[in-house]
């Protein structure tokens, strides 16, 4: 399929829009790209006077169009137009999501709820001009209502992340910079070392004189796979660089079980970590040497049993949903699974297909099933668990047009991801691949400082990373 717009700033979106709702069953390209030429289904977009017109033809053929008067953002026009033409010639469509290609649909609830729009107000907007389903409405509106205490938490407070970007392998579905721990060994000294620089000046700005951090967070990567003696020196730069008794949380990412040991959560837990992540993201053992992971399902459930033993009461486990293989009955028993251990907070990920994972690259096969249908289930099954979503975010390239979820238990919220996800707070990022987004509060803006995103780089450009810093 052809799309071709009269305002080419609009073309992205318009394509976004369109993969999704095709959930890239069909090949859709812009003008001027490979093979657009040879395409015979075009849906034409054109703006005359004060009218909008999207026409579909196929082998120059008009078979449908559609006009609109300009009433609300040009743009969002194009994209409605364009969702009703394909939506009202294509039977294959998934279009639960209406228009909606950004990351953070919640964040248009919290917006509509400073501007005072009545429930009413907020339903008719997401209904009749983003096109939402009434299942997907439901779903952000309640998210956002249990945002509202999330958000008097937070306040005027900043957020930080640090990251530790080593890993013991790298699973097929991953696109974020890391570092294999045993090739990237000889870096981790002059790592730490260099991160407890930055950390150190960077907190010496003037913009953190008055600044209280609600929380911290360590990712990566997986911050686990450094050893105790590393994890020792890791906390120790933690500990001198911040009061980790006016934090309100501290979430570390404990990731994968292959790189936990008892001792490991021994240390963690000895410096007041609040909450952390251990992540299988599948029960079952086939899957799980599939997508790269070194241990098994019964590791988890050991790992899991050792932290809690250990006194920690707030633990979140990842889960992915289409990995390679796996159909509704593999999901429905990792779900099962996840729900018997009884964690204070379950984040369930559709599968994106990132440009630089080993499922793109490699061209591996993932699930093909409606994963957004299965979502709404599942969400109904955790509900019926005490587990309630308190944030969702979309990415780019999701199976069947699926989101990301987190359901806690109650007052078992990550107070980070609210803030990172919803863009309520400014986030300063330490360490290779993060960044520093500063919010201003009056325009509701983001300005973004980003770190280099490789380990010898970082350790050779100390200097430089913490003169950006000063930017903040």
């Amino acid at each position: 399929m052809l799309i071709i717009s009269d305002n080419e700033k609009y073309d992205i979106e318009l394509k976004e829009l369109a993969n999704m709702l095709f959930a890239r069953r069909k090949k859709i390209y812009l003008k001027n790209e490979i093979d657009a030429d040879n395409e015979t289904e075009i849906i034409s977009l054109k703006k005359k006077d004060d009218e909008i017109t999207a026409t579909l033809s196929q082998k120059e053929i008009e078979i449908s169009t559609l006009k609109s008067d300009i009433n609300f953002k040009e743009k969002l026009i194009y994209k409605k137009l364009l969702y009703l033409i394909i939506k009202n010639n294509y039977t294959d469509v998934t279009g639960k999501w209406g228009i909606l290609t950004g990351i953070r649909p919640v964040k248009i609830v919290n917006d509509l709820k400073k501007e005072n729009k009545t429930d009413i107000q907020i339903y008719d907007i997401l209904k009749n001009n983003y096109l939402l389903s009434d299942e997907k409405i439901k779903l952000i509106k309640g998210i956002s209502d249990v945002q509202e205490e999330i958000i008097d938490i937070l306040s005027d407070d900043i957020s930080i992340y640090i990251s530790i970007p080593f890993c013991p392998s790298r699973c097929n579905y991953c696109s974020f910079f890391s570092i294999d721990i045993n090739s990237g060994k000889k870096y981790i000294k002059d790592y730490l070392k260099n991160l407890e620089i930055e950390i150190r000046e960077t907190l010496k700005l003037p913009y953190f004189k008055d600044k209280n951090i609600s929380s911290i967070y360590v990712g990566g990567g997986t911050p686990s796979s450094l050893d105790e003696t590393e994890l020792k020196i890791f906390f120790d730069i933690i500990n001198y660089n911040f009061d980790l008794n006016k934090i309100k949380e501290f979430t570390f990412e404990a990731g994968r079980v292959d790189t936990l040991t008892r001792e490991k959560l021994k240390i963690i837990k000895s410096n007041n970590v609040s909450r952390i992540s251990i992540n299988p993201q599948t029960m079952n053992d086939d899957t799980l040497i599939k997508i790269g992971r070194k241990h098994n399902v019964e590791d988890v459930k050991n790992t899991y049993e050792i932290a809690r033993e250990l006194g920690f009461d707030n633990i979140n486990m990842d889960l992915i949903l289409g990995l390679a293989d796996e159909n509704i009955s593999d999901m429905d028993k990792s779900v099962d699974e996840i729900i018997k251990l009884d964690p204070d907070s379950i984040t369930v990920h559709c599968l994106a297909i990132k440009r630089a994972s080993d499922i793109n690259t490699k061209n591996i096969k993932a699930t093909n099933i409606e994963i957004s249908d299965y979502m709404q289930k599942l969400t109904d099954k955790l509900n019926g668990k005490n587990y309630m979503p308190y944030y969702l975010y979309r990415q780019k390239n999701m199976l069947e047009n699926g989101e990301n979820i987190g359901f806690c238990k109650e007052n078992k919220y990550s107070l980070y991801n609210v803030a990172m996800m919803d863009e309520l707070q400014s986030i300063i990022g330490f360490g290779v691949g993060s960044a520093s987004k500063i919010l201003n509060k009056n325009t509701n803006l983001l300005r973004r400082i980003p770190n280099y995103k490789d380990v010898i780089l970082y350790n050779n450009n100390i200097k430089e990373i913490i003169k950006r810093k000063e930017d903040i």
